[in-house]
Formats: C-alpha cells, sequence, structure tokens
C-alpha cells in the first residue's frame, strides 16, 4: 500500500517532490518509526524504517526523481545542496500539531550517492506514537522495578556523587538519563543549577541548560567540561565518558560537591567500574564517587495478537496481525539491572579487582545481569527468549 501510493505521488514529477517528502516523513512518525534511511542504491533509493529496534524495508523510489528526493530533505534540513562529497548534519522542524518536535539529519556520501538518516524526536505526550517508540520521560514510565526507582530517587537526590548508565547505541540511555534530569527539575523547584554536555543535544528540557559539543571550534567534552564547573552548576549530565581526561574531570566534579549522570559504553554494569580504571582513574576515587550504574537494553514487546504456549518458563509466543505488521511485536521494553556500591564493591575495586571478581562481588548485592531480568519478562508473557538472543547476543 505504502508503495503504491508512493508511485502514485512520484507521477506528479518534480513538481510533486517538495509534498513527497513531506509525506514520506509523516508516514515515517505515523508508523512509529525512530529513524527513517533513504539509502542509495544502483536503480533506486531504498526507504527503511527503524521500528522497536528494528530496520525494515518500507519503498523505494526508481529513476531520476530519487535524487531530488535526497536535494529535498537537505534543503529542508537547512544544508549545502550543492556539497556532496562531504557529511553533513542538520535539523528539521516538527509541523504545528505533530506529534515530532523536531528531525536530525545526518548526510553522508557513499559510492552510490548520498546517504540520509533522519533521527525522530517525539513530543512528550500520552498519544500512541509516542508510547510505541518509549519516549516517555519519567522514571516511572520506563519500567523499571519499584526497588530500582527508589534507589535512582535517592542516587538523585543527593548532593553529589555519579550515576553512570551503560548499553549499546539504541538501548535507550538517552530517554533514562532525561528522565532522571526531569526528575531533578521538578523535585528541585528550580533551587539545583542543571547544565548538560551532549553530542548532539536532543532533546530540550525547561529547567535544563544544554550544551552542544563544537569539536570544530575547540569544545569537546573536557573542554565543556571544565568551563561549566566555573558556571556554578549542581548537577550535571555528561553524554558519555569516553576518553582519561573527560573520566579524571567528572570524577574530580563528584567528589567536589556535583552530581554527575553520565553514560559508559562496558559489557556489563560491573565492568563500567573496570572501564573507568582502565582510563586511568584511581580505584579510591572510583570507589569514593561512584553511586550506582545502570546497565539497559530495549527488547521487542509482544503484540496484542500473543498466543498462549502452555509453558510456564515461556508462556506466550508472537502470531502476527496486521496491527504489527505480521511481526508479533508491538512496542519495547527496558530490561535494565541496577548495581549500586557498596562495601564489597568498594573493596573490589580497591583491590583492582578484574571483570569476573567485580561480578561476583556484585552477586552478592543480588545483582543477577540482564539475562535473568530478561527472563522475568518473558516468563510474564511480554517478550520471547528469541528477542532476548537477538538483544543481548546470547546463544545458549
Amino acid at each position: 500500500m505504502l508503495q503504491q501510493e508512493l508511485d502514485k505521488r512520484l507521477a506528479s514529477g518534480a513538481e510533486g517532490i517538495p509534498a513527497l517528502a513531506d509525506w514520506v516523513l509523516q508516514q515515517s512518525a505515523r508508523a512509529g518509526a525512530s529513524d527513517l534511511h533513504l539509502e542509495p542504491r544502483s536503480d533506486e533509493l531504498l526507504l527503511r524504517w527503524r521500528v522497536d529496534g528494528c530496520l525494515a524495508d518500507a519503498a523505494s523510489v526508481r529513476g531520476p526523481l530519487r535524487n531530488n528526493l535526497i536535494q529535498r530533505v537537505k534543503v529542508l534540513a537547512g544544508l549545502l545542496t550543492y556539497r556532496t562529497d562531504i557529511p553533513q548534519d542538520g535539523r528539521i522542524a516538527g509541523a504545528e500539531g505533530s506529534s515530532i518536535s523536531d528531525m536530525r539529519v545526518s548526510v553522508y556520501p557513499a559510492v552510490l550517492g548520498e546517504k540520509i538518516v533522519v533521527r525522530f524526536f517525539h513530543k512528550q505526550a500520552s498519544n500512541a506514537a509516542t508510547k510505541k517508540v518509549g519516549l516517555e520521560w519519567e522514571l516511572t514510565s520506563l519500567g523499571l522495578n519499584a526497588a530500582s526507582i527508589e534507589r535512582l530517587e535517592t542516587i538523585l537526590s543527593r548532593p553529589q556523587g555519579m550515576l553512570l548508565l551503560t548499553g549499546p547505541a539504541g538501548s535507550g540511555k538517552t530517554t533514562t538519563l532525561y528522565a532522571a534530569l526531569r526528575w531533578i527539575v521538578e523535585r528541585s523547584r528550580s533551587q539545583r543549577q542543571i547544565v548538560t554536555i551532549e553530542d548532539p543535544v536532543e532533546r530540550i528540557l525547561d529547567g535544563v541548560t544544554h550544551t552542544e559539543l563544537k569539536p570544530v571550534a575547540g569544545l569537546d567534552y573536557p573542554a565543556a567540561l571544565k568551563s561549566l564547573l566555573r558556571q556554578d552548576p549542581e548537577v550535571m549530565m555528561i553524554g558519555e565518558i569516553r576518553d582519561g581526561e573527560t573520566a579524571q574531570v567528572a570524577v574530580q566534579a563528584a567528589l567536589t560537591g556535583h552530581l554527575i549522570l553520565s553514560t559508559v559504553h562496558a559489557p556489563s554494569g560491573p565492568e563500567v567500574l573496570l572501564r573507568l580504571l582502565h582510563l586511568g582513574v584511581e580505584p579510591y576515587l572510583v570507589a569514593s564517587v561512584v553511586s550506582a550504574v545502570l546497565e539497559q537494553r530495549l527488547v521487542r514487546k509482544l503484540c496484542a495478537c500473543k498466543k498462549a504456549t502452555g509453558d510456564a518458563a515461556e508462556p506466550m509466543a508472537a502470531a502476527g496481525c496486521d496491527a504489527c505488521v505480521q511481526t508479533g511485536f508491538s512496542g519495547r521494553l527496558l530490561i535494565a539491572e541496577l548495581l549500586f556500591m557498596d562495601e564489597l564493591l568498594r573493596a573490589a575495586v580497591l583491590a583492582r579487582t578484574d571483570a569476573k571478581g567485580l561480578m561476583t562481588a556484585a552477586a552478592k548485592q543480588a545483582w543477577q545481569g540482564l539475562w535473568v531480568r530478561g527472563l522475568e519478562k518473558v516468563a510474564a508473557g511480554l517478550t520471547t527468549t528469541t528477542e532476548l538472543r537477538r538483544v543481548l547476543i546470547r546463544t545458549e
């Protein structure tokens, strides 16, 4: 159906390209896509949607007008149409009354032509599209268990310390961080100075001062962090701790009376602590300032068309209907495990214990890892073990 409508609109020629581009963006948003990919192939421009974390073909544009569509998206994003040899980044504002606040556009030069990815940022609202992609900025709406929420709220109430998140790209870390920031804003009643350093800024929150990196101008994470520390902040959200200098400055900030929220890439929660050590942070500092590590992933949620299996361990299986486009899944679930610093874990860090030793210490506080948390969702009939294996890359 989508391909037929697209072909019909293409029949109007170049004059219809502006309306076609608007229509493609609207259809992508209505489908609940987090990203729209425009991929040049040898004989077509392939339109692909990422829905619930999975990429799927939506339609294709054949003929000479495919380049017109690329150029139109660049115009909407305020990019240089005459430059096809360099990467470019821009934004498209969401239409009035739309569920989309804005769209981030990334253009990359490939051998067969320019490839474009449009990322959609949904407004915080109780509409179906927002719920479908899991962008409700409330701690209680993320899907964390009651114990984890209680501990997170305790950490976010503290005047100093460090809360770290880990997970691959697309695991919902930014949404969790924004939910945490919003919780702080609402509870502090403007009595805490809150700033962020991001690359790029994805959403704007009232009560928060957002900073976007500009590496070309010398504004990278360490430079921005050092400058903002002179702006009398109390809460700082750092998009990512990816190098030793950023880690050192962030840890010192947490040690000297600031609450730091950030992300660190590591295979698991306990290994985030090991990563900080590898970045050159002294063990006594890691043990002193890190309050907790939240490891998370997003898995697809079974659609309402799911069918019973009769198996207590996995009571539901994917079926397929028109509403879920025969995939059997609709929306996503957060699987998360909170690791908090206790005396055993601090002792393991001070002893420079390896990853296995850190996991052993973590297990003594009932930390079980994401696989066990995921199996709880399976037993509740919310997802499947096959989906867990896809996301957690587990084969046993």
